[in-house]
């Protein structure tokens, strides 16, 4: 269940239950809006069970909903259909009735209490998202009171794959980067997986890119922040091997964290891959290694995968679209079409970057993702020096962690 939210433009965004997304014209902003009147962080939007919620962010000409202007910082549930103005722009809500949502969010929380989570350790507040291995839910931890999403894999894994997904995730609770959804623990119920992870209040690249492709600066910045993620995980001896738009969530403060670390490896053979859901949209960002053997990856996988993603958030389009099997090894054996065709106003640098990391030799590619990081951020600022304010590397945010589980014990739960 997620709202529809269309701007006055015809662009569309959905707002998927748990998420909280923020509209303004700055870079941060979840829902850019370019319009006369309209604040850096002008208001944001969040879908909880009771509702969606709208909150002016203190902007200077407000936010009005059915005519009436919003107090600020104070939130106010919307209704189907109202319609949300903030300075010259008019953005239209599409949502269901607020007895079904209610309704739909008591039967999700019976499916997922009962059996698969101790009532005792966590609140579910709802769905937010599925995938081709399993659904996210928003949950609050009941002892500490944080949020978290927890990801409940669909139950078709082999006993001998849970297993080795559980051993691989000792590895995953290590990576301790602000670019990477932290994951706290790996837990098994019931014969089913599950984990708990930070949650992340932003919007997936993916979803953003239903508003058309990503500003030039903002594309390299995103892609940036991955590339950091994937430098820590490196180090840490882990390859993502399914790097997508879908998963890169962009928080409020206009970061790039990687979601769903090590998930691909459960379900790593095309076969599979082409069974699922997402088959056919995850292939457009599998490199020729991977597809021709999955155990052959090494970093520089993922370093093909976050070119592709970096090609699709400038050209709004993956370097191939696969329509079957056949036809993605078909585009593999030609060559990508330059994404300079599609966005000519590229620095010539940047098409380089792109390409080069889509060298089908993983010889070719960069050397590892820290190189890539800084040159995507040389690039972003010798280019773009007046994009927006660049978070100080040296001085991230510290996170709020949930002390990890002693994973040996949790395989026997």
């Amino acid at each position: 269940m997620y709202v529809e939210v269309t701007t006055d433009r015809g662009r569309r965004y959905a707002v998927r239950m748990g998420q909280r997304l923020t509209v303004g014209r700055g870079s941060a902003a979840s829902i850019r809006v370019l319009a006369d009147r309209v604040s850096r962080l002008h208001a944001a939007l969040e879908l909880t069970p009771e509702g969606l919620w709208v909150t002016d962010l203190g902007s200077r000409n407000g936010t009005f909903l059915s005519n009436a202007r919003l107090a600020p910082h104070q939130p106010v549930r919307a209704c189907a259909r109202d319609t949300v103005r903030i300075g010259g722009c008019a953005l239209e809500l599409r949502t269901l009735e607020e007895d079904e949502v209610a309704a739909r969010s008591r039967a999700r929380t019976r499916r997922l209490d009962e059996p698969l989570l101790p009532r005792d350790e966590f609140e579910v507040l709802g769905e937010i998202g599925r995938g081709a291995t399993g659904r996210v839910y928003a949950a609050r931890e009941r002892r500490s009171g944080l949020e978290v999403a927890i990801k409940v894999l669909h139950n078709e894994f082999a006993p001998d794959l849970q297993e080795r997904f559980v051993r691989e995730g000792e590895a995953m609770v290590r990576i301790r980067s602000p670019y990477v959804v932290r994951l706290y623990h790996v837990r098994r119920l019931a014969k089913r997986l599950f984990l708990v992870m930070e949650r992340v209040n932003g919007v997936s690249a993916k979803d953003r890119l239903c508003g058309g492709p990503f500003p030039v600066p903002e594309a390299l910045k995103v892609c940036e922040d991955a590339a950091r993620g994937l430098h820590a995980a490196h180090q840490a001896k882990v390859i993502h091997r399914d790097v997508k738009p879908a998963n890169l969530l962009i928080t409020a403060e206009g970061r790039a964290k990687l979601a769903d670390f090590g998930i691909a490896k459960v379900v790593d053979s095309l076969e599979s891959l082409t069974k699922t859901g997402e088959g056919l949209g995850t292939l457009a960002y599998v490199s020729p290694e991977q597809a021709q053997e999955a155990k052959g990856v090494s970093p520089q996988t993922d370093l093909y995968s976050l070119g592709a993603t970096l090609y699709h958030l400038l050209s709004g389009r993956p370097p191939i679209v696969p329509k079957s099997l056949k036809s993605f090894f078909a585009l593999l054996e030609g060559p990508l079409p330059s994404v300079r065709s599609l966005v000519p106003e590229l620095p010539p640098a940047v098409v380089y970057l792109v390409h080069h990391l889509l060298e089908k030799d993983p010889a070719h590619r960069p050397p590892d993702a820290a190189a890539v990081a800084e040159e995507l951020r040389r690039l972003r600022e010798e280019h773009y020096p007046d994009f927006g304010a660049v978070l100080d590397q040296s001085s991230a945010d510290e996170e709020t962690l949930l002390p990890p589980e002693d994973l040996s014990r949790a395989r026997e739960r």
